[in-house]
């Protein structure tokens, strides 16, 4: 267990950079794998179940969760404007024969409304479009900043097991060497008992010995 721990914190040790003073992931080698988003990685949260979360780890997770949060938002809205995009297209062209052949006044403020609303929804589109291209990328970026907070907190815990481990196996390695010790105690009590009884038992015989155990145990 202990060679499994070592291993690991020799893993972290390796991919840490000393920046500030500061332990620092070596981002750039990360940018090329691909990490999950932590925060919907049952592993990351299973981390934290018996260890508090650090201030920057919180900040992290948070910084995270509203950027996925915003793209929720912003392809949830593509796809309403969209189809009001469409539903306005089919209105003006069911609205073209009272407009045009029946010069229908209110087909044509009906009309107008939905050109103006796909014109709207036309100015909004390349922006949300746009705004969502980069959100990968911000995403990607805070998922690395929290699993580099993460990393420096869980470190750190890794390091405090490795020397608690130590420790452990010291007082077990004692505990161990004292139960043999009392073990062997006990036997040779035992054993000191059986000679005694047997011996008394072969010299008074069975019914005085009997006696004896109900004077003495009794």
């Amino acid at each position: 267990m202990f060679d499994f721990l070592k291993g690991k914190a020799d893993f972290f040790k390796g991919i840490f950079k000393k920046q500030n003073t500061k332990n620092k992931l070596d981002i750039k080698v990360l940018r090329k794998n691909d990490i999950s988003i932590l925060i919907l990685d049952e592993r990351w949260n299973n981390l934290f179940k018996n260890t508090e979360k650090t201030p920057e780890i919180t900040e992290k997770e948070e910084k995270l969760k509203e950027l996925l949060k915003l793209q929720s938002r912003l392809m949830e809205e593509v796809k309403e404007i969209s189809v009001r995009k469409k539903d306005r297209m089919d209105k003006i062209i069911k609205l073209t024969t009272e407009v045009f052949d029946n010069n229908n006044e209110e087909a044509k403020k009906e009309m107008v409304s939905c050109e103006k609303e796909i014109i709207k929804i036309n100015e909004r589109l390349p922006k949300i479009e746009k705004e969502l291209e980069k959100i990968p990328n911000l995403i990607k970026e805070a998922n690395l900043e929290l699993l580099e907070a993460t990393v420096n907190a869980v470190y750190y815990k890794i390091v405090y097991n490795q020397r608690r481990i130590k420790e452990l196996e010291a007082i077990i390695e004692e505990t161990k060497n004292r139960l043999k010790e009392l073990i062997d105690k006990k036997e040779a009590l035992a054993e000191d008992d059986t000679d005694i009884y047997s011996y008394f038992h072969d010299l008074l015989g069975a019914e005085e010995l009997e006696r004896l155990d109900k004077v003495f145990f009794d």
